[in-house]
């Protein structure tokens, strides 16, 4: 098997068809497999993933294990020498498997590679800080510090010599310690803007905004720690706590709406596990 594509769905009943038909429509040399991890979905997923049969590898779970956790979780059975993580939220272009494969295959100094992500109305999606988005309007393939995890290929020697996803991250940041542990053990990280596909974004979010607010935080903290040690932690947790009273205060004074009201109440929460929580620290000492 040359690639294992890894899907983790919950809650993705309205685009994992589309997904999943897309990438079977890829014109391509390379065998491949899809391995979808379903995390408790509450909607119609394990409905239309069963109608696929046996031409995916589906993992229902019995509770949300979180994006990091599952995508191992299907690492672990999948038989290809390539891995392919990939968001539900996504359309794969006839081509992209096949110009990413080749690229990777070319390329031995690469840790992962990603495609151009697009909008759904074809315009260019640029992750990371605003003042990197230029390394993005690249037209042919280039070196970068930072991809969004949203579709990443790579070779499966390099994905567990990396240790897989950091399953002390829930959801969210996975990507910035992806490249973060990419960078430190030596391998390169590519953008391949020739290989393009629809990544609509944010479709997990819409349906746990709040919580999702709350891992962006905590993983900020936990990454702080892990990769610039104890003093830059500090700083960190000091100017999130600056950030954090500052849109507390912002929501309180418009706490007449419930919305605002929910807000506030996930703002102490974050603001509590920004100042008092110190569970990483075991974590990574372990």
């Amino acid at each position: 098997m040359d690639i294992s594509v890894l899907i983790v769905n919950y809650n993705g009943a309205k685009f994992i068809d589309a997904c999943i038909e897309s990438l079977f429509k890829s014109k391509t040399s390379a065998r491949f497999e899809v391995i979808v991890v379903d995390n408790n979905s509450s909607d119609d997923s394990l409905a239309v993933l069963k109608k696929y049969g046996e031409k995916i590898t589906l993992i229902p779970n019995k509770e949300n294990t979180g994006f990091s956790y599952a995508n191992n979780q299907a690492g672990k059975v999948a038989k290809g020498d390539y891995l392919y993580l990939l968001n539900n939220d996504t359309l794969t272009k006839e081509n992209t498997l096949d110009l990413l494969f080749e690229f990777i295959k070319s390329h031995q100094d690469a840790g992962v590679i990603t495609p151009k992500l697009l909008n759904e109305d074809g315009s260019l999606q640029c992750p990371g800080s605003i003042f990197g988005h230029w390394r993005f309007w690249s037209k042919t393939a280039r070196k970068v510090p930072f991809i969004a995890g949203a579709a990443v290929l790579f070779p499966a020697k390099v994905y567990w010599e990396m240790g897989g996803l950091d399953e002390n991250l829930f959801f969210y940041n996975d990507d910035v310690d992806m490249c973060k542990m990419l960078a430190k053990l030596g391998y390169s990280i590519y953008y391949v803007p020739e290989a393009s596909l629809i990544h609509f974004g944010g479709l997990s979010t819409k349906f746990r905004r709040l919580g999702s607010l709350i891992e962006g935080y905590r993983g900020g903290v936990y990454l702080s720690l892990k990769h610039y040690g104890v003093l830059i932690s500090v700083f960190y947790r000091f100017f999130a706590v600056i950030d954090i009273i500052i849109r507390l205060a912002i929501h309180l004074l418009l706490s007449f709406s419930k919305s605002n009201r929910d807000f506030v109440k996930t703002y102490l929460e974050v603001l509590r596990i920004v100042v008092f929580n110190d569970i990483y620290l075991d974590r990574i000492k372990k």
